[in-house]
C-alpha cells in the first residue's frame, strides 16, 4: 500500500520590500500562517518605479534580507505588476496580498491568475503607521 505524501499548501505574496520594516515582517508572518511554504515574489526595480518610485535598496539586498528570513521558504523576482507569470509558474493554493499594488482598489493584481488555477486570494491587514513612505518622511524632516 502507498503512502499518501503530504500535499504542502504554497502561499505567494509579493511586494516591493525596500526599507523592510516591522510592517513587512508582520505581512510575511501572517502570509506564511495560510499555509506550509511561502513563496516571495519581489519587484524589480523597474517595476517598483513605475507605479511607486525606485526603492532605495537595490534588488539583490531586498532580496537577500528576505531569503534570511525564517517565515520565508523562497524568494522569486517579479517583473511585472500582475504576479499571474510567477502564479502560474509556481502554482499556489493562495494569494496572500498585503497593502499596495492595487490593494484596496476592487481587483488585486493576480486575482485572476490566482482564480484560474483554482487557488484562494486573501488580503492581509494594513498595519497602519507602518510604511516605508513613514519612514522616508521622517528620515526628510530629521
Amino acid at each position: 500500500m502507498k503512502k499518501n505524501k503530504k500535499l504542502n499548501k504554497i502561499v505567494y505574496t509579493y511586494g516591493v520590500f525596500d526599507l523592510f520594516h516591522a510592517g513587512h515582517a508582520e505581512l510575511l508572518k501572517e502570509a506564511k500562517a495560510l499555509g506550509d511554504i511561502l513563496v516571495v515574489g519581489i519587484f524589480a526595480d523597474e517595476v517598483a518605479a513605475s507605479f511607486k518610485r525606485k526603492p532605495i535598496v537595490q534588488l539583490s539586498h531586498r532580496k537577500k534580507i528576505l531569503e534570511n528570513l525564517r517565515f520565508v521558504d523562497k524568494v522569486v523576482v517579479q517583473n511585472e505588476l500582475d504576479p499571474a507569470t510567477n502564479i502560474q509558474k509556481l502554482r499556489p493554493h493562495i494569494l496572500a496580498k498585503g497593502p499596495g499594488a492595487g490593494w484596496g482598489r476592487g481587483r488585486v493584481p493576480g486575482e485572476e491568475a490566482i482564480k484560474k488555477i483554482g487557488g484562494d486570494i486573501v488580503k492581509l491587514k494594513y498595519h497602519k503607521g507602518i510604511s516605508t513612505s513613514d519612514i522616508i518622511k521622517k528620515i526628510k524632516e530629521s
